[in-house]
């Protein structure tokens, strides 16, 4: 699954990482029936792969414990809830700091604490432009695959071809203008492979971890540019559980002593 940027990975620059090779075959060489019947196929497989329509359907919310390794090494424990509709959280904890990452429908924020000064933190809010990106997101991982349920929504068939070495399906999600995420696909399995968003991160999933019948990558690298150049965090997942029961209170924004 992805995870919920914090505001420091957000200012990222687009990765030439996911090249198709010349032989590709591309989206210009096919007709719109050609297209429309390799991304019905490549969704159902992937569908599948996941668990299957009746189970995907029926997930309500998910919860996922692990632990998060950035790129100098240091690392801390992590858990990501989802609840339809439109509820996120991502917790860190690392070297004596907790962040809350939050979204809910009507604002996202984010909460940073330190240990050493118990009942001290800070609060800030995401920007119009991130709330619509990250509301896309959870949309979108909560989607399982399907087409974007927006205006003018919808999947594009980019093409086929090698992609780090590995033969690829290539669909882009289309949020808006300027929210897409492309998504290479596994053509025998149908297992996403690698994901890049419009906001220039990639995510290449590793293994699975499976519960109630349903796969969820166990491994993600996450990959980004800031300002310090480029950088590969890793979320390993440890713990997976689905519709469990999730109390709203923790998505309300805090109050001042809370």
């Amino acid at each position: 699954m992805k995870r919920f940027p914090p505001k420091s990975f957000l200012a990222v620059a687009a990765l030439g990482l996911l090249v198709l090779n010349l032989s590709a075959q591309t989206a210009s060489e096919l007709s719109d029936a050609e297209k429309a019947k390799i991304i019905e196929e490549t969704v159902a497989l992937g569908r599948e792969y996941m668990g299957g329509d009746s189970k995907l359907n029926a997930i309500e919310s998910v919860r996922f414990e692990g632990v998060l390794v950035h790129a100098g090494g240091q690392s801390g424990t992590v858990e990501s809830v989802m609840k339809k509709p439109g509820y996120y959280q991502f917790v860190s904890s690392i070297g004596g700091i907790r962040e809350t990452s939050t979204l809910n429908p009507t604002s996202a924020w984010r909460k940073l604490e330190n240990f050493q000064e118990p009942g001290a933190y800070s609060l800030s809010f995401y920007e119009v432009e991130e709330l619509r990106h990250l509301e896309a997101t959870i949309a979108d991982s909560l989607g399982f695959l399907k087409t974007p349920k927006t205006r003018n929504g919808r999947i594009e068939f980019v093409g086929k071809g090698k992609v780090r070495g590995k033969s690829a399906v290539i669909l882009n999600y289309v949020y808006s203008d300027r929210i897409w995420f492309r998504r290479y696909f596994d053509p025998e399995t149908g297992r996403v492979m690698f994901m890049q968003s419009s906001k220039g991160m990639v995510f290449t999933y590793e293994d699975d971890l499976e519960v109630e019948g349903v796969r969820f990558p166990k491994k993600v690298l996450v990959t980004y540019v800031s300002q310090y150049g480029e950088s590969t965090m890793e979320i390993s997942y440890s713990k997976a559980e689905i519709n469990s029961d999730i109390d709203l209170e923790r998505f309300r924004v805090p109050v001042v002593g809370e």
